[in-house]
């Protein structure tokens, strides 16, 4: 993503050209890693501007409100900071913008902008605005993205788009279908050593193993060798896998996905549900924690407990203690019994009804039963569950281990996705 950052200066307030300057300097020189900046005194210069997807709109003084709106739509996406604020630069230069009109200046843009450019982002400090420059980075990753189709969508899958083409109107994903048995022959052709690597990641650190021999270990490696090559061969972001059919293979492809969603920057929804997989894709650029689907299990207490055997083991950052056990619904191949942390924000999400809508919850993982469900089992209590019921749009539910609501919120407007 090329940003640029634009400072708009009237010179009926900045009469002084060298407080000007010193000014513009003390604060475009803490952006210049993130963006190309430039100072606008003149709507003349407007035509000087660099092309790029983002605008950081910086106001520093009154009498630029139109300038700023003409730079504005010549981008894709817009952040409006206030440099103004106590904090966001040298006292002395705060100051100084507060007396030139840069706040009122800031408003009546922001007014305008929110009405005719609906992907346009306040930021009011720092982190604000790094958070907004995420965002942004999060849409431009998904735009143009390749999600792969590992063959059909498991007939239990219910909430998938009709129409598949729904995804690319919404995102412009470029949405590709490979066949299982492609993976499948990858699987076959695949040895020893091209399967080490997560052979030796699985056996280092899981901390124990029930059910797998070593054979079996090997498979579910020489899988994970396959789907990784797949998924680079298509040049896809995301995949949604139809697993079950695998296990005519002997093994699963849980390691496979676990793998990929917490070691690359690539990820894979399971049992061929592309609503997860899309929300994987826009998840992942956002958080720094890695990103798990799972099943919820209500419970009479309010509270749920959801599992899948396809974690990954650093959820949280260091491994976590996991155990080496069978695929819960077959009892073959080699899945993963992840211990995950208890007093833990988490946030869960879903996109579905058609690629237009998102829920995004909140919540704390608390202590429950082990059940007897899928491996990896996580109890959670929603902030408010009767909205996680109320707004539920499927299933399956996308979780990563930290709160990220409002950069999911600010996600979903840039995709014109309803909220619920």
């Amino acid at each position: 993503m090329k940003t640029i950052a634009a400072f708009f200066a009237a010179r009926r307030y900045w009469t002084d050209e060298e407080a000007l300057a010193s000014a513009y300097r003390a604060l475009s020189e803490p952006m210049a890693q993130a963006a190309e900046c430039r100072l606008i005194q003149d709507p003349q210069e407007l035509d000087a501007l660099p092309r790029g997807d983002c605008l950081i709109a910086v106001p520093m003084s009154g009498a630029v409100q139109r300038s700023i709106l003409q730079a504005a739509a010549r981008y894709d996406s817009v952040v409006l900071y206030g440099a103004y604020i106590r904090g966001n630069g040298p006292a002395s230069v705060c100051q100084e913008l507060l007396r030139c009109n840069a706040a009122p200046t800031l408003m009546d843009v922001w007014a305008v902008l929110r009405r005719t450019a609906p992907r346009t982002q306040l930021a009011l400090e720092a982190g604000g605005l790094r958070g907004a420059l995420r965002v942004l980075e999060a849409y431009h990753a998904v735009r143009g993205a390749v999600l792969l189709h590992i063959g059909p969508t498991e007939p239990w899958v219910i909430s998938n788009a009709a129409d598949p083409t729904a995804y690319a109107g919404r995102f412009g994903l470029h949405l590709r279908t490979a066949p299982q048995d492609e993976l499948a022959q990858l699987y076959r052709e695949a040895g020893r050593g091209q399967a080490r690597p997560y052979h030796d990641w699985f056996a280092q650190n899981a901390s124990g193993c029930v059910e797998p021999t070593a054979d079996d270990l090997w498979d579910a490696a020489r899988m994970a060798w396959a789907l990784t090559a797949l998924l680079e061969r298509y040049g896809a972001r995301a995949a949604a896998i139809a697993c079950f059919d695998l296990l005519r293979q002997g093994t699963t492809a849980c390691l496979g996905v676990s793998y990929v969603n917490d070691c690359t920057p690539m990820s894979i929804a399971c049992e061929g549900d592309l609503d997860s997989a899309v929300t994987m894709l826009l998840m992942k650029p956002l958080t720094t924690a890695k990103l798990w689907m799972a099943n919820p299990g209500l419970q009479p207490d309010g509270t749920v407990n959801f599992s899948h055997c396809t974690a990954p083991i650093c959820c949280t950052g260091a491994p976590l203690p996991c155990t080496l056990r069978s695929h819960h619904e077959s009892g073959i191949g080699v899945s993963l019994q992840v211990e995950l942390p208890l007093d833990l924000r988490v946030t869960a999400c879903r996109i579905s009804d058609e690629a237009s809508k998102m829920t995004v919850h909140t919540g704390r993982t608390i202590p429950g039963p082990y059940e007897s469900a899928c491996r990896t089992q996580m109890h959670v209590r929603f902030d408010d569950m009767r909205h996680y019921l109320d707004t539920a749009l499927g299933c399956h539910q996308v979780f990563t281990f930290e709160d990220i609501e409002e950069e999911l919120r600010k996600l979903a407007a840039q995709f014109a996705l309803e909220v619920l």
